[in-house]
């Protein structure tokens, strides 16, 4: 609920001097993390498709995918208010952001279809079957996607959101109509429920998705029982 409220009042208590994401995306300094730290567009070329890479290294994520809230990497600084209001018009970061999503995504076994309308689709040929089943037991790049989710809501890039719950719909709980989750990707079906789709800032598709997943697996948005709390969603 923070999230989609503009975490009020934390703008205030952010330094205008923390730069270090938008200088990133503008190709000024490399991202840190305890693997080293690398330009953004040397990333982008050299990483995509070495999915052992983007398996196993987990301070990379908190650089392409910045966000409001701090992250598992120490050496890498939540994104700000301030950052955000000159990153969301800048067609250059938005520009590299599309880059990094579509390196993201194929290390999913996905694709971006349609750049405007944010469609999302399965990997061409037999490519996507290896990253699914990866993705499917990999349950850390659960709390990736709900990061990515946010920062795509962050940087302008709102109206992705649905399409690529849209599609983890599809994958999670496959061609049937009865309920529970039968698809490639049905391990998802808890962090799609819990975490992504409530990140979802337009409240009609929102409310949409949440309604189609309540048929799939009824009681799942009933109040938690007292004591059990939800966990944390992002890395």
């Amino acid at each position: 609920a923070r999230y989609r409220a503009g975490y009020p009042g934390q703008k205030e208590k952010e330094d205008p001097a923390m730069k270090e994401n938008l200088n990133f995306y503008l190709g000024k300094q490399k991202s840190k993390s305890d693997c080293g730290g690398e330009f953004i567009d040397k990333m982008h070329t050299d990483w995509f498709g070495n999915y052992e890479r983007l398996e196993v290294d987990h301070g990379y994520i908190q650089w392409l995918f910045p966000i409001r809230e701090p992250g598992m990497n120490p050496l890498s600084e939540p994104l700000t208010a301030h950052e955000i209001d000159q990153m969301k018009p800048n067609p250059e970061v938005r520009t590299r952001l599309l880059t990094s999503y579509r390196l993201i995504l194929d290390f999913f076994g996905m694709r971006l279809v349609d750049d405007a309308t944010g469609e999302i689709a399965r990997k061409e040929g037999e490519a996507w079957k290896p990253q699914y089943r990866n993705l499917q037991t990999s349950r850390h790049n659960y709390l990736r996607i709900t990061r990515i989710l946010k920062c795509l809501g962050e940087l302008g890039l709102e109206h992705f959101q649905a399409p690529l719950c849209s599609h983890f719909m599809r994958e999670v709980f496959g061609t049937g109509t009865g309920s529970g989750a039968s698809g490639p990707l049905s391990n998802c079906a808890e962090s799609l429920a819990l975490y992504w789709i409530p990140v979802i800032k337009d409240d009609a598709a929102r409310a949409s998705l949440k309604a189609e997943v309540e048929k799939r697996l009824p009681g799942v948005y009933d109040p938690p029982s007292k004591g059990k709390g939800k966990g944390k969603g992002t890395p």
